[in-house]
């Protein structure tokens, strides 16, 4: 099955008339600013312009929530099948907190919430009624209290959709960032980076850049994972033994790849713009540009599964959680590049 099959399989039903697919929107942990942008972005008229979200979370808690921080929306409960009539955000309501959870701190009642709307957002888009779907913030620490694992939103798709190889991107302009390992400790973290898993990680990067970028034949960048590139061996063997023959064996498999480049020389404009996205080998190696770039115009794509799905390139926040301070750039952002994304398979066929 191709990639584009297994998107649209089983049923994605193609675009209204109007073209603004119908987008799934999970409400975040509510103990952070989550439930606060998600509202605040679906309030903009360039968003409404471009899709019909539906929020999947709490409508009581979403209703308390804007009239306490005084952000301009009208909320309906709705089914996800609703046309949308008003102006109103629609919210299907079926993540209810037990509960309200504390401003400010992970809970297992917030991680229970935000666990569910993400398994109702899956089975819609798995079922061709939703076209992608769009995650607020969620909290490691809530999901673990909660009994899902200290996992992120990304292994829990994967495991929702029985995904066994993925890759998370991150995008600000024009510089996208594939990551080798993520959330993982960085003492941990060159035992996640194997030739097998680098070789998979630059297979989905080439595909899902064509397919969901429209760049055929996308460049890659690969960097390096020790200072100086291991200095021929003498600060770290991953770059002989498992970076260098990964890209070898990508480039005889077709894939345009170039690599292992210093990672504190790959990000400069004049190396980064010869390429369309470049492998990060763990987190904190591609995130630091890529938010030094502007912190609220990162967004996160997540490649390799069977539903499109994008999310802002932050977290939770908990520290101005409630006080209504939060921007809701990066998501609005986020659910733009779903809209955008879904309307390109549709018109991909």
């Amino acid at each position: 099955m191709s990639i584009r099959t297994a998107i649209r399989d089983p049923g994605f039903r193609g675009l209204p008339p109007d073209g603004r697919p119908l987008i799934a929107v999970t409400m975040g942990d509510a103990g952070g600013i989550g439930p606060e942008v998600t509202l605040k972005a679906l309030a903009r008229a360039s968003v409404k312009k471009a899709c019909r979200p539906v929020v999947i979370g709490d409508l009581d808690y979403l209703r308390r929530l804007a009239r306490d921080l005084r952000i301009k929306v009208s909320l309906r409960r709705a089914n996800v099948f609703g046309s949308g009539s008003g102006g109103a955000i629609r919210v299907l309501d079926v993540a209810r907190l037990a509960g309200k959870p504390a401003f400010g701190e992970p809970s297992a009642r917030g991680g229970r919430a935000a666990g569910k709307a993400i398994e109702q957002a899956v089975k819609l888009a798995l079922a061709g009624r939703a076209a992608g779907i769009v995650t607020a913030p969620v909290s490691k620490e809530s999901f673990e209290h909660a009994g899902y694992g200290m996992v992120g939103h990304t292994e829990i798709l994967a495991r929702l959709t029985g995904t066994r190889y993925y890759a998370m991107m991150l995008m600000n302009g024009s510089l996208r960032v594939i990551f080798a390992s993520t959330h993982v400790p960085h003492a941990k973290a060159a035992a996640k980076i194997t030739r097998g898993g680098l070789l998979r990680k630059m297979r989905i990067a080439g595909e899902y850049l064509g397919l969901y970028m429209g760049i055929p034949d996308a460049r890659i960048g690969v960097a390096c994972l020790n200072p100086h590139c291991g200095e021929s061996g003498r600060l770290g063997r991953e770059e002989r033994d498992t970076i260098a023959p990964a890209v070898r064996a990508a480039q005889q498999e077709g894939i345009c790849v170039e690599g292992p480049i210093a990672a504190d020389s790959i990000y400069r404009p004049t190396i980064a713009d010869g390429f369309d996205a470049i492998l990060a080998m763990y987190h904190d190696q591609g995130m630091i540009p890529l938010k030094l770039r502007g912190h609220g115009d990162v967004v996160n794509v997540t490649l390799g599964i069977p539903v499109v799905r994008t999310s802002p390139g932050h977290g939770t926040a908990f520290d101005i959680a409630g006080t209504g301070k939060a921007s809701a750039r990066s998501m609005a952002g986020a659910v733009l590049e779903c809209a955008r994304i879904v309307k390109r398979l549709d018109n991909a066929g």
